[in-house]
């Protein structure tokens, strides 16, 4: 996403809980905004951990004190447990696990836009997105996964609506199958089936930032707010591709599960 955005000369304010790469998944605060500044952009690296709000309060405050203003907010953050419980029936999945997903993968998104909005209203415009996928609509992984994708998803149509007089725009956008470095670390965490779909239809994360930058420079994203767009159909609309010159097919609409995500019943 910030790399994507980088590539229009955007300052990108980026929040990662670590910094030099010490963590125990690939990416790092520091490699982030080399990769920025490599890409055009001005880089902002500011240590957060989404799940404290007086840690989130502090970045907005940094903001209002050094910039005055902002024009786009992404909200991209997202916590799972190691291993994400595939296709197990909720009831026999630890409460935790629900936990764990909404406290950052959905609580953060509105408190994050909370603190968005008063730096957006005096300049009566501005981009809130929300990353989201097809989880929002279809089985997909387990319960608690499904129901915070489709949070996402509402948060963004209910938070247009509210909106809409200031000339503030929300959407939640849906990438494809994302060849994430996650994912490179661990190719076991998904299912085969799914791996071989992100093999062959994949795309990768600064596809979707050239996206959220599209849809910042268009005077008439008022007319896209509260919407699920899709990565790959504002690709054909806005004329951008991934890095290797392609336009992915688009995920999906479609709320039936896919057959690689279909919860096993018999335990």
């Amino acid at each position: 996403m910030a790399i994507g955005l980088a590539e229009a000369g955007a300052t990108v304010i980026v929040t990662a809980r670590t910094r030099d790469g010490a963590g125990s998944w690939p990416g790092s605060l520091d490699e982030t905004i080399a990769a920025i500044e490599a890409a055009g952009g001005r880089g902002i690296g500011l240590i957060c951990d989404h799940s404290d709000d007086a840690s989130v309060k502090e970045v907005f405050e940094f903001v209002r004190r050094d910039h005055g203003h902002l024009d786009v907010l992404v909200n991209n953050v997202f916590a799972s447990p190691d291993v994400m419980p595939v296709n197990v029936p909720f009831w026999q999945i630890p409460t935790s696990i629900w936990d764990t997903l909404h406290r950052v993968g959905l609580r953060s998104h509105f408190v994050a836009s909370q603190h968005a909005v008063p730096l957006m209203l005096p300049q009566k415009r501005g981009l809130i997105v929300n990353t989201s996928s097809g989880g929002g609509v279809r089985y997909t992984f387990n319960v608690p996964f499904g129901v915070q994708k489709s949070g996402v998803d509402r948060m963004a149509r209910d938070m247009a609506h509210e909106l809409q007089p200031f000339g503030i725009a929300a959407v939640s956008i849906w990438p494809g199958y994302i060849k994430s470095e996650k994912l490179a670390a661990q190719p076991d965490r998904v299912p085969p089936a799914l791996a071989k779909l992100i093999a062959e239809r994949g795309e990768t994360p600064i596809f979707a930032g050239r996206a959220v930058a599209a849809l910042a420079s268009d005077p008439g994203v008022m007319a896209k707010s509260g919407q699920i767009l899709l990565a790959s159909e504002l690709a054909a609309e806005y004329g951008f591709t991934d890095i290797d010159g392609k336009v992915p097919p688009p995920p999906s609409r479609d709320p039936a599960p896919l057959s690689v995500f279909t919860p096993n019943l018999s335990n």
